[in-house]
């Protein structure tokens, strides 16, 4: 197939990975973050940096938006989809929940534009290595054209069916799992210090037994450092959260624990950095005030 025109919205802590895994695949990239400074890493490579979106998506054949929240998309798109040629194909690949999902699919139709509803699995790690799993769902017909994009930022993909949200749900199902593990290593690394128990010894009892994971290990390994360089931040983990919840409300699951881990990264993003990563939560389970706040 012949290099494709890509279009990238949004350069940030997954974007821009996600763009520089597209130019080295070959295909003909334009980036546009809000913020000019977040494009600075795509320098090095044969990336155009567009002044805003509607001038990165003139001559796509594809676009990618990879923003914070159904609200920036929106914002983004308004702009951007007037600008779009009219064999454009739209991904939206940003975590925007079940409801902003619809919202996006039907400002798509108003234009006639294909949409994807394609969010991913990973952090910043995979975006940069290309090791994302891509979630999507959207038209059969249009899967061919669009997976060399999928290819070129992940590992493989999940086609979820045609509708939006097909996608999004196992999505939400995924944000909740990680979100839960990720509470759950920082709730006993703090059980541990605070009992005065080596938290090593948490990690060497859970080794290679069923109750393993991998994810405990590289969490408690920025635990016992005390950094938290962003991989997904605890700011993001405050909106997912708030949308699994949504989720569970729509589907009338019970949303307690949910609801819990949401006010305590929520804790942990006002009383700490919501800028580090997710692990960060440790913070909110070591102190016994946070706690309070956290279930108040």
């Amino acid at each position: 197939m012949s290099p494709l025109k890509i279009a990238v919205l949004g350069t940030g802590l997954m974007g821009c990975g996600m763009a520089m895994n597209i130019a080295k695949s070959g295909h003909h990239t334009t980036a546009w973050n809000r913020t000019k400074s977040k494009t600075a890493p795509l320098s090095e490579f044969d990336i155009s940096i567009a002044p805003d979106p509607a001038s990165a998506v003139s001559e796509a054949d594809i676009v990618v938006t990879m923003l914070i929240d159904a609200q920036a998309v929106k914002e983004v798109m308004n702009t951007a989809l007037p600008a779009l040629k009219k064999s454009a194909i739209w991904l939206q690949c940003s975590t925007v929940g079940l409801e902003g999902t619809l919202e996006l699919a039907a400002m798509a139709k108003s234009y006639s534009i294909p949409f994807f509803d394609s969010p991913v699995l990973g952090s910043k790690d995979a975006a940069e290595d290309g090791s994302l799993i891509v979630l999507s769902s959207g038209p059969n017909e249009l899967q061919h054209t669009v997976t060399p994009v999928f290819e070129a930022i992940g590992s493989r993909v999940m086609w979820m069916g045609e509708n939006p949200n097909d996608a999004h749900r196992l999505k939400l199902v995924m944000q909740s799992w990680a979100l839960s593990v990720t509470a759950a290593v920082g709730q006993a690394f703090a059980l541990a210090q605070n009992l005065g128990t080596d938290p090593d010894l948490f990690l060497s009892a859970i080794k290679g037994g069923a109750q393993d994971c991998p994810y405990a290990h590289v969490k408690g390994a920025a635990i016992k450092e005390g950094k938290f360089p962003p991989a997904f931040t605890i700011d993001g983990a405050v909106k997912d959260a708030g949308l699994v919840v949504a989720a569970m409300s729509q589907s009338a699951t019970c949303s307690h624990v949910m609801r819990s881990l949401h006010a305590t990264y929520l804790n942990t993003a006002t009383n700490f950095d919501g800028r580090e990563d997710m692990g960060a939560i440790f913070r909110a389970f070591k102190s016994d005030a946070s706690e309070q706040g956290a279930t108040s």
